[in-house]
């Protein structure tokens, strides 16, 4: 994850006697807490070379999730989010990018349908008890039972339920990304005019609309992708299509599929778009690999479509899934079975 700076509250929480009998049941009240409580604090970011500083302010009123993360230290930049409706408060020269450093972007909000998913390809372990921004916590490891995926530590608080330090752990047990309240409190009520944006000399505004949480089809839609011309023929074990989108491409000359897999924790994106043939003596690169951090990206071209297959994983898993791409018979059943339902 590389500039994840400032996007969403925190999704996790639970009592430590919640892990205690039940590790699912901790980790739905994470989400929950996470999004229903008033909180402020200080949040420090480490991961990919980079140290990021942000204050967050985040309010539960009347139904509706406010949240407001303002970057502490380089450029200045600032988001404000109302439910899925976030305004980005950026320098003009800066481009967009939704890869903000938060807890709740590390770690979802779980249902109990998506945990029933992650204890396929996950296992729970209790960390006990530490103190974090002068708070007791409890402790929760999440590790894959694969090579597929990255695990998670997760300390709450024992008073308040929200989590107040969230790791991202490589497969060799290294801390690849961690979130920390440096300090927080939880006071009761949030005046409306912390969440006004203010926009500085120098900056610009940009709203965007985000998708958090799709719906999760049946299991048995799990190796289609329900693309106009490619299907998924290998997932790694427990990656199931959870979103399907298509847009046009930046010059508006044709669409772009997007596909989000995800095994209920991590997610992993696909966009694939026809490809004009090249010139006469211009040879075109069949695949590539990149890295950013914890991020892996995978290129390839299937036939006409160049595919990109990124996400938050390891490089074996996007690797896979690329590899797995392949021209599709029919369409029209792929698609319907692939979209979630609304």
């Amino acid at each position: 994850m590389r500039s994840r700076a400032f996007l969403g509250a925190l999704a996790l929480a639970a009592a430590p006697a919640a892990f205690a009998a039940d590790p699912a049941d901790f980790l739905v009240r994470i989400g929950e807490a996470a999004r229903s409580s008033n909180y402020q604090g200080v949040i420090v970011y480490r991961g990919d070379d980079m140290l990021e500083t942000m204050r967050v302010t985040h309010r539960f009123k009347e139904g509706t999730e406010h949240e407001r993360v303002q970057s502490l230290n380089g450029d200045l930049r600032e988001i404000l989010k109302e439910n899925n409706k976030v305004i980005c408060l950026l320098p003009k020269d800066r481009k967009l990018t939704m890869n903000l450093p938060t807890p709740k972007a590390l770690f979802p909000a779980l249902s109990p349908e998506r945990l029933q998913q992650i204890s396929q390809v996950y296992e729970f372990k209790d960390l006990g008890t530490a103190r974090v921004a002068g708070r007791n916590c409890q402790g929760l490891a999440i590790a894959p039972r694969d090579q597929f995926r990255y695990g998670y530590e997760i300390w709450a608080d024992q008073q308040s339920s929200v989590p107040l330090k969230v790791s991202l752990i490589g497969r060799d047990g290294t801390v690849l990304e961690q979130m920390m309240f440096t300090e927080i409190d939880f006071p009761a009520t949030i005046p409306d005019a912390a969440f006004r944006p203010q926009l500085r000399p120098g900056e610009t505004r940009q709203v965007v609309q985000m998708i958090e949480n799709p719906p999760l089809p049946p299991a048995g839609v799990a190796n289609v992708s329900g693309s106009a011309g490619l299907k998924l023929d290998r997932l790694p074990p427990g990656y199931r299509v959870a979103f399907r989108e298509l847009r046009p491409t930046p010059n508006g000359q044709g669409m772009v599929e997007h596909l989000v897999l995800s095994d209920g924790l991590s997610a992993i994106s696909v966009f694939s778009a026809r490809r004009a043939a090249p010139p006469p003596g211009v040879q075109v690169q069949a695949q590539s690999v990149s890295q950013m951090g914890t991020m892996h990206a995978y290129r390839r071209m299937v036939g006409s479509f160049h595919v990109t297959v990124v996400g938050e994983a390891p490089q074996e898993t996007v690797r896979m899934i690329g590899d797995g791409a392949r021209p599709a018979v029919t369409t029209s059943v792929q698609a319907a079975a692939a979209t979630p339902a609304p």
